[in-house]
């Protein structure tokens, strides 16, 4: 940890990105070349199913649109973590480990997870809140 800085391990680059949305981008594609491959069809449209089926798939397509900005515009990017942005810290304690979100200026989210029986997250918030004094601390 830096004076400015948050530095986070980046070795699961991999597996950040499959858990961020790229499943769901397969999905979205897959989705969009078969609702793309009915419009060129003229006689799908003769009955009413096929538009409420024609329709499922656009709102399916809106959701997973709106699932990936989501996931990758909402949730702030771990190279970039600016101490003097965060502005609020949740905490969610269970029983074996605390799920820690920092609240960035921008609205942004970056989620972590402490486990509590090696005792990381007294000394990790004790640290930001040197660097950072307006941060506000909540337990949900």
């Amino acid at each position: 940890m830096d004076n400015n800085k948050l530095f986070l391990d980046l070795k699961s680059y991999k597996s950040d990105l499959k858990r961020r949305g790229g499943y769901l981008g397969v999905f979205l594609v897959l989705i969009g070349i078969s609702a793309f491959g009915n419009l060129k069809r003229e006689k799908y449209f003769e009955t009413i199913f096929h538009y409420l089926d024609f329709g499922f798939r656009i709102i399916g397509m809106i959701a997973i649109v709106l699932i990936i900005y989501n996931l990758f515009f909402l949730k702030k990017s771990k190279k970039n973590l600016i101490i003097n942005e965060i502005i609020k810290i949740n905490l969610d304690k269970e029983e074996f480990e605390t799920e820690l979100t920092l609240v960035f200026s921008d609205k942004r989210e970056q989620d972590l997870s402490f486990r509590n029986l090696e005792n990381q997250i007294e000394p990790f918030l004790d640290d930001l809140k040197k660097r950072n004094s307006r941060i506000i601390v909540k337990n949900i």
